[in-house]
């Protein structure tokens, strides 16, 4: 079946905003049981402007009780973002800063937070295609876990899952549950070459929640309205790629340039520093002030 690419933001709101699948997938990567959700008030957004040059993403709250494997339930406060591409870490970090931390008003009270990231690009040093990033109580006295939660901690930290959507590879058809979810993302059998708009979706279906996230991103491309909305989506996408995108690029590039000139400076000043020159010579011969090489030699020895 021919789907739209579900990293696309019209494709990801229509699945995530669909109470039944943000259900299963929320109880899917945190292997626990929702007994309630309800999308929160919220706010959309990504880069319009050529002037824009931040990342572009989307995010979505929900406010959800989870019961846990003690049967315990707790009120937590779980967001999930979406970002093709990365960039500047802050971006993501301000907004957990007025999410469940922190209270909207003098009579509410925080509630815990739990992150989900879904990424269309590659981490450097992550293979897993899903990634859980949980929480450790340990005694450093005794160097032990401990098995316990306090309110306080919980409220100042979080877990966090990491779905790196290039990574996902299914192989011939999806064995568990969560690859039955990721297979959705999978950035590969894409129907027309050079173009990752529409994916042929060739798994064997076997699962309620997944044929309706299937049926929902194929009905995009039937339905006028919302196959205009993704057309608007692609056309800006590419105006954005060969514009602020392309000077984002550029600035990527250079960025990385400068860093690896710098470490070829300091690796240069060590090595003829242990060749037994000393700061005034290297100073000469790097052709850098003599505070710079004391410096780098303080700094990392």
């Amino acid at each position: 079946m021919k789907i739209v690419n579900a990293l696309y933001d019209t494709a990801f709101k229509k699945l995530v905003q669909d109470p039944e699948i943000a259900t299963a997938m929320i109880e899917t990567l945190l292997e626990t049981k929702v007994v309630d959700i309800a999308l929160t008030p919220t706010e959309f957004t990504k880069t319009m402007t050529a002037e824009d040059k931040e990342l572009k993403f989307l995010r979505v709250d929900y406010s959800a009780t989870i019961r846990d494997k003690n049967g315990e339930e707790q009120k937590i406060l779980i967001e999930m973002q979406k970002a093709k591409g990365a960039d500047d870490i802050l971006r993501f970090r301000k907004y957990l800063a007025v999410a469940g931390y922190l209270p909207k008003s003098n009579k509410e009270t925080p509630i815990p937070v739990v992150t989900i990231y879904f990424l269309g690009f590659k981490l450097q040093h992550v293979d897993t295609p899903c990634l859980k990033v949980a929480r450790k109580y340990i005694d450093m006295l005794n160097n032990t876990v401990l098995e316990t939660k306090e309110r306080f901690v919980e409220l100042l930290t979080h877990d966090s899952y990491v779905i790196q959507a290039p990574r996902i590879n299914i192989g011939e058809a999806p064995q568990t549950r969560l690859e039955n979810i990721l297979s959705v993302f999978e950035q590969k059998h894409f129907a027309e070459e050079d173009k990752e708009e529409f994916i042929n979706y060739t798994y064997p279906i076997n699962d309620a929640v997944v044929k309706k996230m299937v049926d929902a991103l194929h009905y995009i491309i039937t339905d006028p309205e919302e196959r205009k909305e993704l057309d608007d989506e692609v056309e800006w996408e590419s105006h954005e790629y060969h514009t602020t995108g392309k000077v984002v690029r550029l600035q990527d590039e250079l960025a990385e340039a400068k860093q690896q000139a710098e470490n070829a400076k300091r690796k240069f000043v060590h090595n003829l520093h242990k060749k037994g020159h000393s700061t005034a010579e290297i100073a000469e011969i790097a052709e850098i002030p003599e505070n710079e090489v004391k410096k780098i030699l303080e700094t990392e020895t």
